[in-house]
């Protein structure tokens, strides 16, 4: 036996239905003219008629029922075909298939909500893809960045045991180099585990009440020493702002060390460090004298993996592109908010704005 058996769907069964009251009541009315001999004279006759009235009745309820049909069809089975269709359409995988039928009733609230459904699917799936190939990029780009310092080290090991190095002063040179390799090995790794756990939304805080001054005194008294046999000059505008803010200590620091590390890549002569107090938020100020940022890609700096000039950053200037990405992710994490200024040919200037404790 076929399993394969013919289907009606609720609109072709009440049509149907309806086909055959008609056929019934046309029949009916039929056999009670021919059977009482009637014509259009004998009017009085076909209104003492139980018989014509009721089939009178039965035409009058049909073509009500007709209508009801007809508002039904256009008010509920239209809307559950485009949803039907709009279904379809997401089973296969085409998400821009949209709902047109508006109306203000519960089947229009329902359609619109089963279309807020789709593109709220559209967009998680988009969003899903992005952080996708974000994934990939991570991975091809840490891979990179790690396999450079690591193919350094290696070099000069090796060369050390080999016993190419003959003299004491080029040993050092060695060392020192291995050192600075390992160091930046260390930052991308931390850059690396930080990204990822804000990411995954497993990265906390451990949120201390401190004065900024003296936060930023110990700072920058630290940084103005590493400074002292650089080419470069960290000017300090003092008195620091001295306030309560809110904040992790190791990770504000690591805010200001992405960004004076920013600053050192692209600076001419000077970085510039100024505070003050606007509407009860402290903010930090850190110019550069550098060639200024384009003012086409400016939006994108704080976009993980940027590079301004990819393949020349990444050859002259070092580093993974995650650096401001982390830094806005953290600055944000303090409730605060970082922005940035810059005119080409003129330097750059990134304002750190945390709300004071008060």
């Amino acid at each position: 036996m076929s399993d394969h058996r013919l289907r009606l769907n609720l609109r072709s069964v009440l049509a149907l239905l309806m086909m055959g009251i008609l056929l019934m009541t046309t029949a009916f009315l039929f056999f009670m003219i021919f059977n009482y001999k009637l014509d259009a004279i004998q009017t009085q006759r076909i209104l003492e008629s139980p018989f014509l009235m009721l089939a009178l009745f039965v035409t009058i309820l049909i073509i009500y029922f007709m209508a009801i049909i007809l508002l039904v069809t256009k008010y509920i089975f239209n809307p559950i075909s485009q949803m039907k269709k709009a279904a379809e359409h997401i089973r296969s995988g085409n998400l821009n298939y949209p709902i047109e039928y508006k109306g203000a009733n519960e089947i229009g609230e329902f359609c619109q909500e089963f279309d807020k459904m789709r593109v709220r699917l559209k967009d998680t799936i988009l969003e899903q893809h992005e952080i996708e190939k974000r994934r990939k990029r991570l991975i091809a780009s840490i891979t990179h960045d790690l396999r450079t310092p690591l193919t350094s080290i290696q070099g000069y090991v090796e060369a050390i045991q080999d016993g190419i190095v003959k003299d004491q002063t080029t040993f050092d040179q060695y060392i020192e180099t291995i050192l600075t390799k390992t160091n930046q090995l260390n930052h991308l790794i931390d850059d690396l585990s930080v990204y990822t756990k804000q990411e995954l939304g497993e990265f906390t805080l451990n949120l201390e009440r401190i004065n900024s001054g003296v936060l930023l005194n110990a700072y920058f008294n630290h940084k103005f020493m590493e400074f002292k046999y650089s080419p470069l000059n960290l000017v300090l505008n003092k008195p620091f702002i001295s306030t309560f803010i809110l904040v992790d200590p190791y990770r504000f620091n690591q805010i200001l060390d992405n960004i004076i590390g920013n600053a050192t890549k692209y600076a001419k002569s000077k970085i510039e460090i100024w505070t003050k107090v606007v509407d009860y938020h402290l903010q930090i100020q850190i110019k550069d004298d550098g060639d200024g940022i384009p003012q086409d890609v400016l939006d994108h700096i704080f976009d993980p993996f940027f590079m301004v000039n990819k393949v020349k950053d990444q050859k002259e200037k070092g580093g993974s592109g995650l650096g401001l990405a982390i830094v806005k992710q953290l600055t944000e994490g303090h409730s605060g908010k970082i922005e940035v200024t810059s005119e080409e040919g003129k330097g750059t200037c990134f304002t750190i704005d945390i709300p004071l404790d008060r």
